[in-house]
């Protein structure tokens, strides 16, 4: 009866370890995308919700962000340009200010 018992104990903590010694995972980019977008529709119920979450992936998804858009304007602009590296780091600092 005691090695029963004893077997069955030590059973149940071999089973029970794996769980309890998984780790927190990292988020992964979708998820994090996700969580984002979910909290930015948060406090809007049903299709409107589902359609602002939705739209938010999307853009992020698809489109690059505001700065990425002003760099890419703003170096588009001073291409052909001839410039040395200080004087169209400083035309880009002050394409990216007012753009």
């Amino acid at each position: 009866m005691k090695t029963l018992f004893l077997f069955l104990l030590l059973s149940i903590s071999f089973a029970a370890t794996p769980a309890l010694a998984q780790e927190k995972k990292e988020m992964t980019a979708q998820q994090k995308k996700m969580g984002s977008c979910s909290a930015q529709a948060k406090g809007l119920k049903g299709d409107e919700y589902k359609k602002k979450r939705d739209d938010c992936l999307k853009a992020e998804k698809d489109g690059k962000s505001a700065n990425q858009a002003k760099f890419g304007k703003c170096s588009s602009e001073l291409k052909g340009q001839k410039l040395s590296k200080p004087e169209r780091s400083e035309k880009m600092k002050a394409c990216m200010a007012k753009a």
